[in-house]
This record gives structure tokens, sequence and C-alpha cells, in this order.
């Protein structure tokens, strides 16, 4: 169990000594501003206001603090009410009780019956002082051990930070895990040896907050998928492939999961393009030039495309062609792995029709 975890409510509690009120509400057109007096001074707090043109039954609301990755307009057109709010106006001191003003506000005027809030990183954390039914926190510093119903994900990346992710947390009732295997947040390819790792955790993340949707109205959401204890190794003891175009894993001690022999992760949600890799996706790149900037990046080594091109470059992992044969096997499997996860409500249909089309262009 994570050690000495603080909740978001002690995060609340110590970070947020402002006093906040709304003076004003207004919205047009999507547009809305609500004006804060924040310790005695003034703040317009600008947001988009996404109303469903088809509403879902129940009404549901989404506050959504993370910077906008696609996923407000995914809710929007699932029919929820979505608040897209930018914080970086507010002093950080003030941000999470200005938003345990405006929360309950948004529901009243919006009359929502199901309150939910997305954040990513240190934005989940001002999430905490209102009265959400559900969570969809992305990368947060801490999680609620009680009150909502929360969802919470990852990537690899967030063990190979100077600061790693801490050991894992106990599940509970309301809370659901989900490690997004080879996935990396940040894709600047500033500085970076390898080529930098861009797969997306959306297709999961779309499917975790229909879940969530569903869970606030009793259905309960997937089991969680992250690693325990037992799943976990010493960085320094994983046997990495020697392919030239993998960078080395930074120093530093550290637990991170097991590895299959490409480099990629064996736990966690692996959504089909890990399951069916093309490549080795890692949390961790390298500096192509030392003395510039840190590589804040995942990096993505491509396999060999035949056993001729392997021997060439003298790379360990199998080629495209040793692993799957044909592209019609590539495809046929992958519609296997994604209808499964389907199943496992884990991704939807649209998105398992996406990596099968995808598969379909595959480079052999």
């Amino acid at each position: 169990m994570r050690k000495k975890t603080l909740t978001l409510c002690a995060a609340l509690a110590a970070a947020t000594p402002a006093r906040s009120e709304i003076v004003s509400f207004e919205e047009k057109d999507g547009a809305a501003r609500a004006n804060l007096e924040i310790d005695g001074k003034s703040y317009a707090l600008d947001f988009r206001l996404m109303r469903p043109q088809k509403p879902a039954p129940g009404g549901a609301l989404l506050i959504d603090v993370a910077r906008d990755d696609g996923l407000a307009a995914f809710a929007a057109g699932r029919g929820v009410t979505v608040a897209a709010v930018d914080l970086e106006k507010i002093p950080a001191a003030a941000r999470a009780t200005a938003m345990a003003n405006l929360v309950p506000r948004l529901r009243a005027h919006t009359g929502a019956k199901q309150l939910l809030g997305r954040g990513r990183g240190d934005a989940a954390a001002t999430l905490a002082g209102a009265p959400f039914d559900g969570l969809l926190l992305h990368e947060a510093p801490a999680t609620p051990a009680r009150g909502p119903r929360v969802i919470e994900t990852w990537g690899a990346d967030a063990y190979w930070r100077p600061t790693p992710r801490p050991a894992p947390v106990k599940e509970s009732d309301n809370h659901r895990s989900f490690f997004l295997g080879g996935t990396a947040d940040a894709a600047a390819s500033a500085n970076c040896a390898a080529p930098v790792n861009h797969r997306s955790g959306a297709p999961a993340l779309r499917a975790l907050l229909v879940a969530l949707v569903e869970w606030t109205k009793g259905v309960k959401p997937p089991a969680s998928r992250a690693p325990a204890e037992a799943d976990l190794v010493a960085a320094e003891s994983i046997v990495w492939p020697k392919a030239a175009s993998l960078p080395a894993p930074p120093p530093g001690a550290r637990k991170v999961p097991k590895t299959d022999p490409d480099g990629n992760e064996l736990t966690g949600l692996r959504l089909p393009d890990l399951a069916l890799p093309i490549a080795t996706f890692t949390g961790f790149n390298a500096q192509k030039d030392k003395k510039g900037p840190a590589c804040v990046a995942g990096a993505a080594s491509p396999f060999p495309a035949t056993k001729a091109e392997r021997e060439k470059i003298a790379d360990p992992r199998a080629s495209l062609m040793e692993r799957y044969g044909s592209r019609a096997y590539f495809v046929a499997t992958m519609r296997v792995v994604a209808d499964k996860l389907v199943t496992e409500r884990l991704l939807l249909k649209e998105d398992a029709d996406a990596y099968v089309a995808a598969a379909r262009q595959a480079p052999f």
C-alpha cells in the first residue's frame, strides 16, 4: 500500500487557504464566464460550456480541467454536458476553492443530476472540494480515500521520471486503477535521441469515461488493470534488447513494470497496438545532445520488417514477418484482440474498428 499518501482533501486543506465566491455568472453561445472574488481581488474565469444536441438520460455534467485532448468533445458527443475550464488565470493556491464554488453553480445552471470531474496531473487536486459523483483522473498526485467513485490512469513514463510513481494503491470499492502500458504523456521531440513514442491512451480514456458514467448509475466498472507488487521489478534487473534504435533507460533506483524480451510492458491495460506491437514502446528516451535540454518523452523503436533486415542490423528482436507471417494474419488477430477488449468494456467498438483499419496499413 502506498505509504504516507496524501488524499486530495488533505492536499486541498494544506494548499488552498484562499477565500473565494462567485460574484456573477453568464453564458452565451457556449462561452461562459464566472466572475470571482478571491481574497479581495477580482478574477474572470472564462470557459467553454459544451451542450450536447441530444442529452443522454440522467443529465450528466462533466467538469474538465485537463488540457483538451479531444475527450471533452467526445463526452459531448455522447450526450454529456461539458464545462471545459482553464484555471491558468486563477492563483494556484485559490484554484481548488474557486472550483468548489463554481461546480455547484454549474450544476444548478445546467440542471445536471450526475456530476463528473476530469483532471490531469496537479490540476486534478482542484476537483477535491466539490461534491462529484465520479472522477476520471490521469497522473493525479493523490486520489480521494473516500467519497466519489474514482477511475485513475497513468502511463509508462510515470515510472521513469526523476521522482517515479510510488508503490501500488490497495484496491477499494470506489476506486479503479488502470496502467496504460506503453504510453507516455509527454511527446516533445526536442533533443531526443530515439524516435518519440506517440502511442495514444485516448481510446482507453474514452472507454473508461463511458464506464464512469455508467458507474454513477449503478453499473460496476471493469476491474482494475494495474501492476501489483509482484508485477514490478528493480529497473536495473531488466535486460533490455540490444537494438541500436532503443535508448538506454535513465539511471536511478526505481521499480518498474516487468517487460517481455522486446522491452514492452507485460502488465496493465494493454491496448491492441501493444498486445500486437510493431515496435518497442517505452516511457523513457535519451538526450541527443548531452549539453542540451532534457528529452521529455518516451521512445518508439520499430521492429525490423524481415529476418534479413534484422540480421543486417543485428537486432535481437523478431521481425514483423517472423512474428506475424502475413498482414492478413496480423489484421485477423488484431480483430480478435480488439473485440475482446470491447467485450470487457475497456474499448469502444468504433476504436476497435480503428485499430483493425490501422493494422491493414502495417509496414509489412
